[in-house]
């Protein structure tokens, strides 16, 4: 029992520093549709996107991607003395997986969607 206790503890710990980190990369402008969480969204819901890796190294995730408890989570997103919390719904093939993607209406929050991009915000899995 004393083992099965401390092994919980460990996992619960590392299940949280992974959603504590901050992180920095680019965020674009996404346009959602069918997700790999199973759900369909449209460009006016506020909803986000991370890396595949980041997606499918998230503690608990499975193969099927519908069943990733990261669907169950938001991205914290900050920039510029702005920020936005936005539902993650989808994940997208990067090199960089730092990078986070929002819908158009959450985009608008840092910037014209024209901009296309935003360098440096920081984010987390909330």
């Amino acid at each position: 029992m004393m083992i099965a206790s401390r092994i919980l503890l460990v996992i619960s710990c590392f299940f949280v520093s992974v959603l504590a980190q901050n992180h920095t990369g680019t965020l674009f402008n996404f346009a959602p549709g069918l997700g790999a969480c199973g759900f369909t969204n449209t460009s006016t819901q506020i909803v986000g996107s991370v890396s595949s890796s980041f997606f499918n190294s998230f503690p608990g995730a499975t193969d099927n991607p519908n069943k990733n408890p990261i669907c169950k989570k938001s991205l914290f997103i900050t920039s510029g003395g702005k920020n936005i919390t936005a539902a993650i719904v989808d994940f997208f093939v990067a090199d960089a997986p730092e990078n986070v993607g929002l819908s158009p209406t959450a985009f608008k929050t840092f910037a014209p969607l024209s901009d296309g991009i935003v360098p440096n915000v920081t984010w987390s899995v909330v």
